[in-house]
């Protein structure tokens, strides 16, 4: 798989470079807020052999295919394949370097589907064919669609330099260019939201290291623009959206960085808190989302992931970066801008605490069965390899909790509220405390992963005790044990 990305457009070919979601790559497709605009862009090559593939972030792709006859190249072709904020541009360079004269085939293979990503990802049985409008010329491609809602996709693809099934005769010394220019359009408003952020961005003195240069490339590409502010997307192929958790931890990885990513995540989630009781959804009043999804399935509803909250950490950890964010800027207005939207957070902290202090959820068979960050439905476990069910509290969510109290507590002390300060403070100490005893495993040195309504621990050991050493929840007592068992050969 090759991935190309910039906003909420992008490309995901198969190693060839090509598109043909039926014969190769099944996810391959151009897309744009999660709709396949193209579900097939295959240059036909005969002949050729793919000599070199180079990718430039997640936004260019750089290949060079070869002819050969009787021992000698006869054609070489130079491809610079680019993504842009709603759509593309592919332009092929033939070059004849050889005494003879050749020829070249211009036979490019376009088609339409406009499926959703869940339809792709196999999450949900395709749809009925959808009615389609397509038109095709020598030099031109256009597919619309019109869904239920009426919201319009379209895709327009143009060709300069040839035409389609043209053949090219190449005089020897010559090259020939052809040029395809891309446009995607959506009905939607996201999609006209430039992303205008600058390629130093993160002012780093490390960029002249290869790795840490293609780690910053692969971020930028990441970052998406919203009407609040930049944010980012989880990941590339199936996650190109906006999310809770993800956007928050990434843009609080990135804090002292590029501030403005924190300011711009805060400022989408709070516009998208939750305002009503939605069991589909998991929408509750306060509840800050796990994940927005555009494509129609989830605004016809017939997936839940239209601003979808099916998480139990992404509501204290908006307070946690909130705080975070404005003591690193050494201003405050920010959470007085959004102080409505914190104590709608705070509410459902305290809505939502069980009779032992902490944080549960209950899978949503419609969306997400474990509703913490391994969200994957077999990550919570007992040691004898039962899956947990039920209600379950995992560690660190409650580590979230613990920082976020925290976090309320320096908003009141900013604000002069000495009391609220005072009572959110101990509201922290008091979580430490339980946590501590219904999760702490001595025979371990390690905090369980979870626990169940019964208060019986999920007796595994596993990277979530790391969350737990970031938020502060872990007494200093047991730091060290703690750090020294997550550094153990196992």
């Amino acid at each position: 798989m090759i991935p190309l990305k910039k906003n909420f457009s992008y490309l995901i070919l198969d190693d060839a470079g090509q598109i043909n979601a039926q014969n190769s790559l099944s996810e391959s497709g151009m897309y744009m807020l999660d709709t396949r605009l193209l579900s097939r862009y295959e240059w036909h090559l005969p002949g050729f052999s793919l000599l070199h593939v180079e990718c430039i972030g997640s936004r260019t792709l750089i290949q060079h295919f070869s002819q050969f006859e009787r021992h000698k190249q006869c054609l070489l072709i130079k491809r610079e394949l680019h993504i842009h904020d709603g759509g593309f541009t592919d332009e092929l360079t033939i070059i004849n370097d050889d005494i003879e004269a050749h020829d070249f085939d211009v036979q490019l293979a376009l088609d339409s589907d406009m499926v959703d990503m869940f339809e792709v990802r196999g999450h949900v049985p395709p749809e009925q064919p959808r009615q389609i409008a397509k038109q095709q010329g020598k030099q031109e491609y256009f597919a619309s669609y019109s869904d239920a809602e009426g919201v319009e996709t379209s895709v327009s693809v143009i060709i300069s330099g040839s035409e389609l099934g043209k053949t090219l005769t190449l005089q020897p010394r010559t090259e020939h260019t052809l040029t395809v220019t891309g446009h995607f359009h959506s009905s939607l408003d996201m999609g006209s939201v430039k992303l205008n952020v600058p390629e130093n961005w993160l002012h780093s003195a490390h960029s002249d290291v290869a790795v840490y240069r293609q780690a910053e490339l692969d971020l930028h590409d990441l970052l998406l623009a919203t009407e609040h502010g930049t944010t980012i997307a989880a990941g590339i192929p199936w996650f190109v959206t906006p999310f809770g958790r993800d956007s928050i931890i990434s843009a609080w990885l990135l804090l002292d960085a590029f501030p403005d990513l924190a300011k711009g995540t805060l400022q989408y989630l709070a516009a998208n808190q939750g305002t009503k009781l939605d069991a589909f959804r998991d929408e509750q009043v306060g509840k800050i989302m796990h994940e927005q999804r555009y494509a129609e399935l989830s605004r016809l509803g017939k997936v839940p992931f239209l601003t979808y909250y099916g998480t139990a950490d992404a509501t204290p950890l908006f307070i946690v970066l909130l705080h975070d964010y404005c003591r690193r800027v050494g201003d405050f207005s920010l959470a007085k801008q959004l102080q409505t939207h914190w104590l709608a957070a705070l509410s459902w902290l305290e809505t939502y605490l069980d009779e032992r202090g902490m944080i549960v959820f209950k899978g949503n068979s419609d969306g997400l069965t474990v509703q913490s960050w391994k969200d994957s439905h077999d990550s919570l476990s007992y040691s004898d390899g039962r899956l947990g069910e039920g209600a379950l509290a995992v560690a660190e969510v409650q580590g979230y909790c613990y920082a976020a109290y925290n976090a309320v507590s320096a908003f009141y002390t900013e604000l002069g509220d000495s009391a609220n300060a005072e009572r959110y403070a101990a509201q922290a100490a008091r979580i430490q405390q339980s946590f501590h005893k219904l999760y702490w495993m001595p025979e371990h040195n390690n905090y369980a992963i979870a626990i169940d309504e019964q208060s019986q621990q999920l007796d595994i050991n596993s990277s979530d005790s790391g969350h737990l050493l970031w938020s502060g929840i872990v007494p200093d007592a047991y730091v060290d044990t703690l750090v020294e068992r997550l550094f153990a050969d196992d």
